[in-house]
């Protein structure tokens, strides 16, 4: 290889390594990760009868809580359903950053013995922070 080859090839490397510096330099430095997550969260039940059910919360819920709390079905497995209902003080824990168990309303499927499904609920997102920030 001769010396102008070399250097012409010397030279296309550090043009490709400049443009390369260059656009690295160029993306943002704000996190692209959302500072607030999910605006609702499905939890899953304990396991009772070889089975779980879900239920969706909403942000807004533990945020801005109903006063009486709410109450609603849990998804449907096998043909039934269970009551899922939660206390505006259990809201008011989660909010707060606390971790509240509840139970379902307790059911007797043809199939299987009566039983109900305990849920764990905590909070889900970190308002106005972002889960990069340590």
């Amino acid at each position: 290889m001769k010396r102008k080859e070399f250097l012409k090839i010397a030279a296309a490397g550090a043009a490709v390594g400049l443009g390369q510096l260059a656009l690295s330099a160029c993306k943002s430095s704000t996190p692209t990760t959302p500072t607030t997550p999910s605006g609702s969260k499905t939890f899953i039940s304990s396991l009772a009868e070889s089975h779980t059910h879900s239920v969706v919360i909403a942000r807004t819920e533990v945020d801005s809580p109903p006063a009486g709390g709410f109450v609603r079905d849990t998804s449907v497995y096998s043909g039934h359903i269970h009551t899922f209902t939660i206390s505006l003080a259990d809201l008011a824990t989660v909010a707060g950053g606390g971790t509240v168990t509840v139970n379902t309303s307790t059911e007797a499927p043809i199939y299987s013995a009566a039983h109900f499904h305990t849920f764990t609920i905590s909070k889900w997102y970190s308002a106005g922070k972002s889960i990069l920030n340590f």
